[in-house]
């Protein structure tokens, strides 16, 4: 009977640890690709021009939005820096999880390897024993009641 991998309880919680990594990577991408789009989103709106102004309200209120889109686009630059560390920061988490699982999964393949070798190792040597058996055992013999002719 194989023996278990005396790690394997480490190695399924580094498997869960290596996906939550991995989750906290895909969502970091995703909201700092959300935020990327918004910023393009929001300097296109700010090149395209409207027809010209009519009047000086109009003028006015056409000058105040475009001062409170660039306070936007500023908080959004702000926002993607954040996002960008805490994007970096989860690759990285992601990729030591990663190596961790690695190397515990490379031991759990030695440790089957090897407990796999010791079975065939003990099968041979009843094997050998069963071989190594003297002939007489299996070879036909008479019984009492007969009588040789």
């Amino acid at each position: 009977m194989s023996r278990a991998f005396p790690l394997a309880g480490l190695l399924r919680v580094r498997g869960l640890q290596e996906r939550a990594a991995a989750e906290r990577l895909s969502r970091a991408a995703l909201e700092h690709a959300h935020t990327e789009a918004r910023d393009r989103q929001l300097r296109a709106s700010l090149t395209s021009s409207a027809e010209g102004p009519e009047d000086v309200r109009t003028l006015a209120a056409l000058a105040a939005s475009r001062v409170a889109a660039r306070s936007l686009l500023s908080d959004l630059r702000t926002l993607q820096d954040a996002q960008a560390e805490a994007l970096g920061a989860a690759r990285a988490e992601h990729a030591s999880a990663r190596v961790e699982e690695h190397g515990l999964s490379r031991l759990a393949e030695a440790h089957a390897r090897r407990e796999h070798a010791r079975v065939l190792r003990e099968e041979q040597a009843a094997l050998d024993e069963v071989a190594a058996r003297p002939a007489a055992h299996s070879a036909p013999t008479t019984s009492p009641t007969e009588e040789p002719s």
